[in-house]
Order: C-alpha cells, then sequence, then structure tokens
C-alpha cells in the first residue's frame, strides 16, 4: 500500500511547475486530485522522516547526543556543532508541511460527508509537524507556509514562536471538539497512526495540547495552566492503546520513508560506533532498572544486566566495551530491523506530565504520586511494543517501585528524570523536555568550553539554504528571535 507514495511524491513535484497548464490534456473522466487518504499516508510517513540519512543527523547525532542519550564515538566531532543541523527543517518543509496545507484546503472545500472530521485529523497531524519544528528551531515559517503553489506566497514569513503556540494550541482545541464521540472518518487503514479511530485521535490532540501547555510553564505559567486544565478536561490519552506511533514495513531495500528511520541509523553504522552514554546508564543501573535489559546490549546482542556499561561523553574512542542500543529490537551488528515502530507521543508522556499539573497546579486529581507511578509503568510495559519477546512484568515493575519510591519533596526532579528515560529514541522530545524543566542535571561535555561557552546547546540552527531561498525573511527571523546560533533561547526556554 505504502508503495503508492512514490506516485504521489511524483504528483506533488510536478504540481508546482504546471502553472498555464491547467486546461491542457485534461481527462474529465478522472480526479484531478488524489484521495485524502493516500495524501494522509505520505504525510505521516514522512513526519516520522524523509530517509534514515536526515534522522541520523538532527536525532542521534544532535539530539540524543546532546541528552546524553547517546555517545556517537567517530560522531562525537559534531558535539555542539552547527554542521547538518538543517535535515529536519528541509526535509520536513519539502515534504509534509507543503502536502499537509495542500490536504488542507482539498478537506476545507470538500463536500463529502466525513470531511469535518477528516480535516480536523489533518490538523491535529499539522500541529505534530509544525511543534516538532518550531521546539528544533524557534521562530519557523507558519502562516504562510507550504503555500506557495496554492497562494503563490514563495517567501513566507516566519511567526513568533508565542504566536505558533497560541494558533497550534486553539487548533487543538478546535479540532478535538469536532472528534467527539461517534464521529466518522473516511481514513481508514490509509491512517497510519489511529487507522481512522476519532476517538484516539481526540486524546491525541489533547495530549498534544499538554505537551504545548507544560512548554510555556516559564514564559507564561497562567497559560501553562489554563491549557493544561483544558486538555485534561477534555480528555488525554488513557492507556498504552492510545499511544501515537508508526509501524514501519519489513522493506530491506528501502533507506526511507518506508522503514523506520531510527533503527535504520543504527543499522547503518558500524557495530562499535552508536553507543550508550555513561550518563543514562548510570541512572538505570544504580536504580536496578529492568529497561536495562530491554533498551540496551553489548555489540554481540546480549542483554546480560551484569554486561551494560555506558560510554563517557568525553571518549570517542571507537570498541567493543560500552553498550549500544538493544540490536534485538532496534538492530545494528548485522541484526537489520527495518518495521520497528517509532513513537511520536507515548502513554507514559502523559501521566508524567499529569503528575507534574498535579504537582504545580493541584490538577488531575491533584494525587501526584499515583500518576508518577502509572507513567512509570506504563513507561515499562510500552517496550512491548518493540516485539522481538520484550516484556518487563508487573512484578519487575513492582520490585523497582518499592525499591525506588517516589519522595514527594523531589517530585518535578524525579518525574522528569524519568520523562528523560521514558522517551528513548525521540531525542527532540527529550531534549525539549529537558530544557524546560531542568532536569536531568547534565554536565556538559569537555568540548563545550570552546564551543559553546561551556554550555550545551538550546537549539537547531537555520539551515544555510534558507540564506539563499528566503534571505530577507530569515534575516528579520534572526533579529525578532535574538540570534540564530547554538545557545539562542526561544520563546518558552527560558531561564
Amino acid at each position: 500500500m505504502k508503495k503508492i507514495l512514490i506516485l504521489l511524491a511524483i504528483v506533488v513535484m510536478f504540481g508546482s511547475c504546471d502553472e498555464g497548464f491547467e486546461e491542457l490534456n485534461v481527462n474529465p473522466t478522472k480526479p484531478t486530485q488524489l484521495d485524502p487518504s493516500t495524501k494522509l499516508t505520505f504525510i505521516q510517513l514522512y513526519t516520522g522522516g524523509s530517509s534514515y540519512v536526515a534522522t541520523l543527523f538532527y536525532n542521534v547525532i544532535h539530539f540524543m547526543q546532546n541528552i546524553q542519550h547517546l555517545n556517537n564515538t567517530s560522531y562525537v566531532s559534531f558535539l555542539y556543532k552547527e554542521g547538518n543541523t538543517h535535515q529536519l527543517f528541509e526535509e520536513q518543509f519539502s515534504n509534509t508541511v507543503k502536502n499537509v496545507v495542500d490536504l488542507e484546503t482539498q478537506l476545507a472545500n470538500s463536500t463529502s460527508p466525513t470531511a469535518p472530521v477528516d480535516l480536523a485529523i489533518a490538523k491535529v497531524q499539522r500541529v505534530l509537524i509544525f511543534s516538532r519544528l518550531t521546539d528544533a528551531y524557534g521562530d519557523i515559517p507558519y502562516s504562510e507556509a507550504g503555500k506557495g503553489f496554492i497562494e503563490g506566497i514563495r517567501f513566507p514569513k516566519y511567526d513568533r514562536q508565542s504566536e505558533i503556540y497560541k494558533d497550534m494550541l486553539e487548533t487543538l482545541e478546535s479540532s478535538a471538539a469536532i472528534l467527539s464521540p461517534g464521529t466518522v472518518s473516511s481514513y481508514g487503514s490509509a491512517d497510519l497512526l489511529f487507522a481512522g479511530d476519532t476517538d484516539k485521535w481526540r486524546k491525541f490532540a489533547n495530549s498534544l495540547m499538554l505537551r504545548l501547555a507544560m512548554r510555556m510553564v516559564k514564559v507564561d505559567n497562567d497559560g501553562a495552566k489554563a491549557w493544561a486544565t483544558k486538555a485534561i478536561a477534555g480528555g488525554v490519552m488513557e492507556s498504552n492503546a492510545d499511544i501515537a506511533y508508526t509501524q514501519y514495513e519489513n522493506s530491506a531495500n528501502d533507506g526511507g520513508p518506508n522503514v523506520n528511520p531510527l533503527t535504520k541509523s543504527f543499522t547503518s553504522r558500524s557495530a562499535t560506533q552508536v553507543k550508550i552514554s555513561k550518563t543514562l546508564m548510570d541512572y538505570m543501573k544504580d536504580r536496578n532498572d529492568p529497561r536495562v535489559s530491554v533498551l540496551f546490549s553489548t555489540v554481540d546482542g546480549d542483554t546480560d544486566f551484569a554486561l551494560q556499561s555506558g560510554q563517557d561523553i568525553n571518549v570517542a574512542t571507537r570498541g567493543n566495551a560500552n553498550s549500544k542500543p538493544n540490536i534485538n529490537i532496534f538492530g545494528g551488528s548485522g541484526i537489520i530491523i527495518y518495521d520497528a515502530p517509532l513513537f511520536f507521543q507515548t502513554y507514559a508522556e502523559v501521566e508524567f506530565m499529569l503528575a507534574e499539573a498535579a504537582e504545580r497546579w493541584g490538577l488531575a486529581g491533584g494525587n501526584v504520586e499515583a500518576h508518577y507511578n502509572a507513567g512509570v509503568t506504563a513507561a515499562m510495559q510500552y517496550l512491548s511494543l518493540y516485539g522481538h519477546g520484550v516484556e518487563i512484568t508487573t512484578s519487575q515493575i513492582n520490585d523497582y517501585l518499592a525499591a525506588n519510591p517516589f519522595v514527594p519533596a523531589d517530585a518535578l526532579k524525579m518525574i522528569n528524570e524519568q520523562y528523560w528515560v521514558a522517551t528513548f529514541g525521540n531525542g527532540l522530545e527529550t531534549f525539549s523536555n529537558w530544557k524546560r524543566s531542568g532536569y536531568p542535571e547534565l554536565v556538559p561535555a569537555n568540548v563545550a568550553a570552546l564551543l559553546t561557552d561551556g554550555q550545551i546547546p538550546r537549539r537547531l540552527p537555520y539551515p544555510g539554504s534558507e540564506k539563499l531561498n528566503n534571505p530577507e525573511k530569515l534575516a528579520e527571523a534572526i533579529q525578532q528571535q535574538g540570534g540564530d546560533g547554538l545557545l539562542t533561547r526561544m520563546w518558552w526556554d527560558k531561564n
């Protein structure tokens, strides 16, 4: 089914070159638009990544290394530098952004009885796309993005992140209201996230709303509380059955987007190259975390807890000594796994946010510990979605919680440290939550003293291609944001 996306890519590619030819060689018996379901499939696949190469650079080399989930040995030379930080921006604007804007336009003009519901789903997908982009770069093209062919806007302005967040939150609120119980979508199995289940889309919309609300705690506490309240009242994820993820194909010759770009990144590297950071490994092993034997393995694929060790962020030696992402579920070292799931938001994340909302504002019933324990439990249980016999038992989870009990005085620290572990693989989300929460408390790599004023980076710089393609609007954006460096702080990332 997904191979039809090749056709869609061709249609979209040539769509911007057909001005003046609208009335030539038109077959009146054939549709002039692709079906919305075909477009949604394309958009969802490319939201995960156009190819593993892009994911390798922005997620694995930059975000996952910055947040000290990984030590990338020979790629440590990229640490705290600006090289190849353009991949996320370029792949998403050239693929998902213009196509999701096109899909929304098509559905807004459609007379189909399911069009309003289909449009609400497309809008939630759009918020997912843009939220990832603005959280990585700050101010970005938003209100005019993707409208080159539709409205002739070739040089879109860069909207302020504060304005982007306002619109994204309002979009999620209005979309969630449309996705009420009993509503029907036409997408069906073409919807790779929820197979057209509108109730799950409603929960996802509210869960995204909660994520965006929590981002705002340092810059607009009252606004954050108000939107968190709306999200919780609207109904967020309730179990691991509600997780937003894409299940990929087992297609050995596909470099993307039909195979998992994260696992492909790990698989494409040499056996000794991508290693687990000592920071993460020590945190987990000190607590006897059963996830150690799920997420990590030796170079040979042995998951024995006692054999796992992390590599210090300041050590770039390539060798067999330290652990890597578990090759049995992520691939690597000659084992190739293309069809692993890629997670956009999990129920565990939602429970940790509910715990923090309860701690900060007394929301979500005010029971911080209950939400914290539910988050830890969900974070361990959802790993079974990787398959290959992965399972953490209820007994193991209960033993972990008993040995590492929740401490109310350390609530925010414990919640967000667990969030850090639970989002392994989703580098952008881990990086964003670390910036806004301050946890875990990370020590910068030694190179920070020379490269970034002794600090861990706060964002990705804009791509050089924008200096050629949209120089005036980019210059305005840099001025309004206060810079374009690795340490430039975006709107919600305040001290």
